[in-house]
């Protein structure tokens, strides 16, 4: 017996030539499109959707959905010619509920999970399990999460606790209304090229390591401080490949700092471990050793404390819960003094300086003067990760407002310009409209510039946000090129 070799019949189709099947009965609810889109722009479009010869959806209209979402303009379809209107209603359903007829191994789904972590390479979060569940998972030996089930709230507080922490353990561990994030909308209201005026704050949608781009987003203006947090061990459709591209993606980004940075300006780059072959691998080596050849000097190496570590087994690792900060710079500026000083007011006595070799002890130099209110932060940042839900758990960096709100508040005065090259959702332009500082932001993936601006919106909604050049604010964009679901700004 021989069946029709359907991977011959791909094509490329425009999204706007396909329609959804009116009547069909599987629902993707807003968390799932978010899984959907995350995997695309993980693995790309993977899998072709199947249409009939009048362009009408037989299966895929998740993928459909989101890629209208991410601003895909073609999709890869197979046409469906031979089916009866009867067989096309069965398949509708038949490729949908035959996959959930399956069920798991779960000591062999167990092993891939643990492999894909210790690999690397890609995010687990990109493959369709909740962080919870992944936990789980990893952190039984025999008795595994099923088909899906994650565990309540008080197993998950029963495991961290097992796991030497807990709320108490970890500093600032409540909720930032800042981290949380507003329903996106369905489809993408950003197009490439479109530069949004959010309050003092411009974002782009393009390419941070285009020149061009850079020039047209800072204009004249130069930044006190570079803050980001690039892709590292899970890269975006623009950095596939692995190790050897993220370095052509940071030098790309680095490459022209001279538009974006003033002279004296400071540079922290947010990166996290990843392990290939069972090491931890310095990717970032060759990228630092090229930063120092084009006059930025690796100047300072902090470490962020996130808090207790998550539950799990971790392939006999310690559980992960710190990652690094780089600083670099070609003029030192001086941290800012923001955190209170335990002892402020206390006035010191005479002594209290070095012992000398006989035993006696020399006056202080600071003998007399009380102890001042504020001091310079230290080089371990104690702040509580991220906790939110969605795109942006999928999105390759994941790091909490109060990150770079603490570090801008250290490293710029109020009024000082940040520069963020990988926006992201749009963490760094919350926290610089906390603190007064005016951020220029560039973020490649539409659907997370529009993210970024819900999210804005949410906190924001008296400031206005309008499209550079003609003055519109974002919803009459929408209406305008059709997108009628937006997030509430309310």
């Amino acid at each position: 017996m021989t069946l029709p070799w359907m991977a011959a019949k791909i094509v490329l189709r425009l999204v706007t030539e396909l329609r959804p099947h009116a009547g069909n009965a599987r629902l993707h609810s807003a968390d799932q499109l978010e899984q959907i889109k995350a995997s695309m722009l993980a693995f790309g479009f993977t899998n072709p959707l199947l249409v009939d010869e009048a362009g009408e959806l037989i299966a895929g209209h998740g993928r459909l959905e989101a890629a209208a979402a991410l601003g895909i303009t073609k999709v890869p379809v197979i046409v469906l010619r031979h089916l009866s209107a009867g067989q096309k209603d069965a398949l509708r359903l038949a490729d949908n509920r035959i996959a959930e007829n399956a069920t798991w191994d779960q000591a062999l789904l167990r092993d891939a999970l643990a492999g894909l972590q210790e690999a690397g390479e890609v995010d687990l979060l990109a493959i369709g399990f909740s962080r919870d569940e992944i936990s789980a998972i990893l952190a039984a030996a025999e008795e595994a999460v099923i088909d899906g089930d994650a565990l309540d709230e008080q197993d998950d507080a029963d495991q961290v606790a097992e796991n030497g922490g807990g709320a108490a353990a970890a500093t600032d561990d409540a909720e930032d209304p800042a981290d949380a994030e507003p329903e996106p909308p369905r489809a993408a209201v950003t197009r490439p090229g479109d530069l949004w005026l959010l309050g003092e704050h411009r974002l782009l949608c393009g390419d941070s390591t285009d020149a061009t781009a850079v020039a047209r987003l800072m204009g004249d203006d130069r930044a006190a401080l570079l803050f980001t947090s690039p892709p590292y061990g899970n890269q975006r459709d623009y950095t596939t490949g692995g190790i050897g591209d993220w370095d052509a993606l940071m030098r790309g980004a680095c490459g022209h700092l001279e538009a974006a940075i003033a002279a004296d300006g400071q540079m922290l780059v947010n990166l996290g471990l990843i392990h290939r072959d069972a090491e931890w691998q310095p990717y970032w080596s060759g990228w630092i050793d090229w930063m120092r050849t084009i006059g930025w000097r690796r100047f300072g190496w902090y470490v962020w404390d996130q808090g207790p570590g998550l539950p799990g087994d971790w392939n006999g690792r310690l559980a992960p819960s710190f990652e690094f900060v780089f600083h670099f710079n070609r003029a030192a500026r001086q941290a800012n003094k923001i955190i209170p000083c335990r002892w402020a007011g206390h006035v010191n006595s005479e002594k209290g300086g070095l012992r000398a070799k006989d035993g006696t002890v020399g006056e202080w130099t600071h003998a007399g003067q009380g102890v001042q209110e504020t001091r310079i932060p230290d080089n371990v940042l104690r702040i509580t990760r991220h906790k939110a839900r969605g795109i942006e758990t999928e999105h390759p960096a994941v790091f909490p407002v109060k990150l770079p709100e603490f570090l801008i508040q250290t490293f710029t005065d109020e009024g000082n310009l940040v520069f963020e090259p990988f926006a992201g959702s749009g963490t760094t332009i919350l926290a610089g409209q906390r603190t007064g500082r005016p951020v220029r932001a560039i973020e490649l993936a539409s659907a997370y510039v529009d993210l970024a601006i819900a999210r804005f919106r949410s906190l924001h909604p008296d400031l206005p946000i309008t499209l550079d050049g003609d003055g519109r604010e974002y919803d009459a964009v929408a209406a305008a090129r059709g997108v009628t679901e937006v997030a509430d700004a309310a």
